[in-house]
């Protein structure tokens, strides 16, 4: 910013603030302000709430719903957690036979560069 900008925006920056100062000032109320607003609150009739009950039936069949979903939820949680466990161990075993095959591989080739280079060992 140049010198003329920057003094145009502290200007702005305080006539925001004295308007601000002026705007949350301390405003006495009106006299009786309290008095109506308390006479106000006191005149409203509380209303009273309506409770629905279910019959002792519908009550039962829920809760045996309620349980079943619970029960549900926790034996499909429990397959799913023993598949992705499963399947966890075929890659672990996929995984471990590469390696084996990538040795036997690196072993087979060393031997093979051994014997070329005149070195015998076993049968």
């Amino acid at each position: 910013m140049n010198q003329p900008e920057e003094l145009n925006h502290e200007f702005e920056q305080d006539q925001f603030e004295r308007e601000l100062t002026r705007a949350m000032r301390s405003v006495d109320p009106p006299e009786g302000f309290a008095q109506r607003t308390m006479a106000r609150v006191q005149s409203i009739v509380p209303v009273r709430a309506k409770v629905l009950l279910m019959p002792r039936r519908v009550r039962l069949w829920a809760g045996g719903a309620i349980a079943a979903a619970l029960l549900a939820g926790v034996f499909f949680a429990e397959q799913a957690h023993q598949r992705r466990q499963r399947e966890e161990a075929a890659l672990a075993q996929r995984q471990f036979e590469l390696a084996m095959r990538i040795t036997d591989h690196a072993l087979e080739h060393t031997r093979q560069q051994l014997w070329d280079a005149g070195v015998r060992f076993g049968n």
